[in-house]
């Protein structure tokens, strides 16, 4: 496995972005980067001089090595219908609504990370063959505006999830242009906001019987090549119980998951 820049930092581009390139069975490369499927962002993928892969992972000052208690919002179905765009028969929220962001500070003060679930799960499980734009380039991907992430990262969170593929914003059709304000606010903090990117989610009602508002968040990053790596594939995994008493059985499950003498 060869590792080697596939996106250089420069000036008015603020993205770096490093790829690992495998063989296939022909014996032709494969590229991998590490924002394909699910992955968490270091701090390093926007600004330089700052923490990677290496530095962040069995480090306790970061508590997204640890289970996190999580706060699930689920947009996919608020009324606003203009919020709303459709892909391949899924309907999703395509905009984050800033208003409604404004009564999260507070509440989100007893958590460690955000979830917010729109219904774009559901089209990317479908597959990069099945997802194109509109005559005008536009992916209509959901997004997180500069005023959420800010909102975010004044609450003391150490996460926040997104299922899509970026938090930013597309600007461009053709060429496409994306913003790159919303990494800096949460990855530039004292305290990092990391991101969670491409999860799915939009399983979950359908497995459990409804949608939980809350519960305990394990994200497990792949460790291979750490040094230097702005990014990392991870498995994440959602834990919740039914009925009144789930945040009672989550605070017993965080005490049981989470060893104290981990770090020595």
């Amino acid at each position: 496995m060869v590792t080697r820049p596939v996106l250089q930092r420069r000036a008015g581009q603020p993205i770096a972005m490093r790829g690992e390139i495998g063989i296939r069975d022909d014996g032709n490369f494969r590229p991998l980067v590490a924002h394909n499927t699910t992955h968490i962002d270091m701090p390093l993928h926007f600004l330089e001089h700052t923490p990677d892969l290496e530095m962040v992972l069995n480090n306790p000052a970061y508590r997204i090595n640890l289970p996190m208690r999580a706060r699930v919002l689920d947009l996919s179905t608020w009324p606003e219908a203009g919020c709303f765009y459709r892909q391949n028969g899924v309907r999703y929220c395509e905009t984050r609504v800033d208003r409604d962001a404004t009564l999260l500070r507070k509440k989100l003060q007893q958590y460690d990370a955000l979830v917010l679930l729109t219904g774009f799960g559901a089209v990317m499980r479908q597959g990069s063959d099945h997802f194109h734009t509109d005559v005008d380039g536009f992916y209509h991907l959901p997004y997180v505006t500069v005023e959420v992430a800010q909102r975010v990262a004044a609450a003391g969170l150490s996460l926040l999830a997104i299922d899509c593929t970026t938090v930013e914003c597309q600007t461009q059709g053709q060429p496409l242009r994306m913003t790159d304000d919303v990494h800096p606010v949460l990855l530039a903090m004292s305290r990092p906001v990391f991101i969670l990117e491409g999860v799915a989610g939009d399983r979950i009602a359908a497995q459990a019987g409804f949608m939980p508002t809350e519960g305990v968040l394990e994200v497990i990053p792949r460790r291979t090549n750490p040094a230097g790596a702005e990014a990392a594939h991870a498995r994440v995994f959602l834990s919740f119980y039914r009925g009144p008493d789930n945040r009672q059985r989550m605070e017993r499950l965080l005490e049981m998951v989470t060893p104290e003498y981990l770090y020595g």
